[in-house]
């Protein structure tokens, strides 16, 4: 009998004495957390705390201060007018520096195309630029460059070579009437330079002029011969390497051509002077003094 009292007591006793051990265990275990975010709050105080400290120390110190600026990919423009752009004045300290700001300075100058900056520690810039390349020259009121991709930049200066082709037929009110149609032309022209560089036919430096018409195209004229070739719009590369099939021909007979109609890829057009003694005297007097084509010779006009 007292047996099994001492059991029922065993039983009705056992869960409270859970409840009091699984109570503290709660207990410790909240505080163990409070503490362990309480120590990592500590540490990460701790560590702002010595980054500030660091790096106002870091911001004073004259070490970091900006002393050398070096410029690198300029031609076109000096060393002075980058360093000018860049309003990089009293030695700011190189932490400090937007680089983003400066960038922007110097991509306002109508020569830069792209600019790279970086900082060199612990007190130097260096600057990578890229200028716009000219291909030709767009004369409106006064004279333009135009780069490889079709963008008016800078006006001509005085002191300028002037050795790049000029491109005509686009006027300053065309440009503003219709500027995507403008845009189209001029991009025109510089694929033809393009193919024209590859094909070697007559290289860019040796094109004086191309002209543009919205309806019959693209029209250039040479420096040394003073030929004049029609070109159309399409089928650039087709066109020169026949064009070349055909100067070689004329070459070997003796003959000089004034102009060539290649619009019709199938039917092209040779202009030359009848008279073969005239065209013989011009010829010599070119290879001596580069003279251009002769002028008021009668003309006739032969398929090839």
């Amino acid at each position: 009998m007292n047996e099994a009292v001492t059991v029922r007591e065993e039983k009705f006793f056992r869960p409270k004495r859970m409840r009091e051990e699984g109570g503290r265990g709660r207990f410790q275990d909240i505080l163990k957390k409070v503490l362990r975010a309480a120590f990592r709050l500590l540490l990460l105080f701790l560590l702002l705390f010595i980054g500030h400290s660091v790096y106002v120390h870091l911001l004073e110190d004259p070490v970091f201060r900006v002393r050398e600026f070096e410029v690198e990919g300029n031609r076109k423009i000096s060393e002075e007018t980058v360093l000018s752009l860049a309003e990089i004045e009293g030695m700011p300290n190189l932490f400090t520096l937007r680089l983003k700001e400066v960038a922007k300075r110097l991509e306002s100058h109508p020569w830069v195309d792209r600019v790279r900056l970086r900082k060199i520690f612990p007190n130097k810039i260096a600057v990578q630029i890229e200028e716009r390349e000219p291909v030709a020259i767009l004369p409106l009121e006064e004279l333009y460059y135009i780069d490889t991709k079709g963008v008016i930049f800078a006006t001509v200066g005085d002191r300028d070579a002037y050795n790049y082709p000029f491109l005509t037929g686009l006027t300053r009110k065309a440009l503003e009437k219709d500027p995507v149609e403008a845009k189209h032309l001029i991009m025109k022209a510089l694929e033809f330079l393009r193919i024209a560089d590859k094909e070697r036919v007559f290289p860019p430096e040796e094109i004086s002029e191309i002209h543009l018409e919205k309806m019959d195209g693209i029209q250039y004229f040479t420096k040394t011969e003073g030929l004049e070739v029609k070109m159309g719009w399409e089928q650039f590369r087709e066109k020169l390497r026949r064009l070349s099939v055909i100067l070689s021909d004329l070459q070997k007979r003796g003959l000089s051509a004034v102009s060539i109609d290649c619009s019709d890829l199938n039917r092209m057009v040779v202009q030359r002077s009848p008279d073969e003694k005239i065209l013989d005297v011009k010829k010599e007097t070119r290879s001596h003094d580069k003279s251009q084509h002769p002028n008021g010779s009668k003309k006739r006009k032969l398929k090839i």
